[in-house]
């Protein structure tokens, strides 16, 4: 009876949204961006991550941007858990957690033809912009 507890307590944590256990260097962005608020620290990774997803535009190869970027993007999803219970009950936190999603989905569509640089430039121009509607978005919500 322990045994599965311990098993279920350990799958809880392994696969809470707010952690990053799979993806260390996501910690380290996190922290690197971390403000005084939620808003604050996505905002600061939104800035980041467009300005690696520019790079990543350049790359040829190993693609080490899209690495950082996959770890930015894990970090910007540990901030969704940073806001407080009046701002997620706001449309804009709604709005801007559904505009989390669809980037997730681009990335992901990013990551397959990440081999193809006109595919992946147009796949990056269209998170970049998904971005900027995030921020504006975020921007939004309530202190």
């Amino acid at each position: 009876k322990r045994l599965i507890i311990f098993i279920a307590l350990a799958g809880f944590l392994l696969l809470s949204g707010c952690m990053s256990l799979f993806h260390p260097q996501a910690e380290k962005f996190y922290q690197e961006a971390k403000g005084a608020t939620g808003t604050q620290t996505a905002l600061t990774l939104i800035a980041m991550m467009d300005t690696t997803a520019q790079q990543a535009k350049t790359e040829v190869g190993e693609f080490p941007g899209l690495h950082h970027l996959h770890d930015q993007f894990h970090a910007l999803h540990k901030t969704f858990c940073d806001f407080s219970d009046r701002q997620t009950a706001t449309t804009a936190y709604e709005h801007s957690l559904t505009l989390q999603k669809e980037l997730k989905t681009v990335f992901h569509r990013l990551w397959k033809v990440k081999n193809d640089a006109s595919l992946r430039n147009i796949h990056l121009d269209l998170f970049r912009s998904r971005l900027q509607e995030l921020r504006t978005a975020l921007q939004s919500i309530p202190s």
